[in-house]
């Protein structure tokens, strides 16, 4: 059977109803016709996908694989679309075109900028996925840009892009002020077995592939409750108390949330400055890369170190 995005979809449907009754209904199709192509998807992908109960579906060890990468697949097809119709309604308006995927530093890209070209008026466009930020430089919608990438999930980066690296972040974990883990000075991912994790959108750069592996490799899969988050809604479920979530250093103040170091690091990502080089902002990269590792330093290192922080060398 040859695969394509809307089997995906059934999929993600069928997951996410959690019956094939409820997804039928959902999908507006008959029940016996989506069980019989659920078992031709799963013969597709060597296996059951599903475990059948008499008040639902289960997902299999395959059936998680599948729905993790299917979800991962889906959105960012849902990005190229999106993308593709603001490239082709073209933008207008002159000045500097600044970006970043959501997540990553581009504050304080932002500020950087203003303070190097004082003179250039400017606008900040911030992206769900680094494949849009970077589709967005090459075709010239934007001038710079900060993507993150994870080693599971490497950029393709276009040709006419130039790339430089800025920092490499450990992940941390984040804690309620008086959880059970906050008095250590680093954690085990294995301690967080049975806790509820909030987690950011799967499209961010392949963050949440690369928690679930790293969680999956110390022997247990992340229960994750609270789903597409950003750090603001990450900190105000932590500070509950019910809840850790996975945050970068950002050098800003948390109250009541606690950032611990988890140990080895299984878990980083690479921050870095992409432009196009044709366009007229390439002859301040150089410049603009030196300003922001200097921002970046003043904001993070100097106020809240972080183990294992390094500095991109080139």
């Amino acid at each position: 059977m040859h695969m394509e995005l809307r089997h995906l979809h059934v999929v993600l449907t069928v997951a996410g109803a959690g019956s094939i009754s409820r997804a039928a209904s959902s999908l507006k199709v008959a029940q016996a016709g989506l069980t019989a192509q659920l078992r031709r998807i799963e013969r597709g992908f060597g296996g059951p996908l599903f475990l059948r109960r008499t008040d639902g579906v289960e997902l299999t060890e395959l059936g998680r694989h599948v729905v993790l990468r299917s979800r991962d697949l889906v959105e960012r097809f849902d990005d190229l679309m999106a993308t593709a119709q603001k490239i082709a309604a073209g933008s207008g308006g002159a000045g500097l075109r600044l970006g970043g995927v959501a997540g990553s530093p581009t504050p304080l890209l932002v500020g950087v900028v203003r303070d190097l070209l004082p003179n250039q008026p400017q606008t900040t466009h911030v992206e769900r996925s680094c494949d849009a930020v970077l589709e967005l430089v090459r075709s010239g919608k934007l001038d710079v840009a900060l993507v993150v990438e994870f080693p599971r999930t490497p950029l393709r980066i276009p040709a006419e892009v130039d790339c430089r690296s800025l920092v490499t972040e450990p992940m941390l974990v984040g804690v309620a002020a008086g959880h059970r883990l906050s008095a250590r000075s680093e954690i085990r991912l294995s301690e967080l077995a049975d806790e509820d994790w909030a987690v950011p959108e799967e499209h961010y750069g392949g963050g949440r592939l690369t928690l679930h592996l790293a969680c999956e490799a110390a022997g247990f899969t992340p229960r994750c409750a609270h789903f597409g988050v950003d750090p603001a809604a990450a900190a105000e479920l932590v500070r509950s108390g019910h809840t850790v979530a996975c945050f970068f250093p950002t050098g800003q103040d948390m109250p009541g949330v606690v950032l611990k170091p988890v140990v080895g690091s299984p878990v980083r990502r690479r921050v870095s400055l992409v432009w196009q080089r044709d366009r007229a902002v390439a002859e301040y990269a150089e410049d603009i890369h030196a300003a922001l590792l200097r921002a970046y330093r003043e904001r993070v290192w100097k106020r809240k170190p972080a183990a294992g922080l390094a500095a991109a060398a080139s």
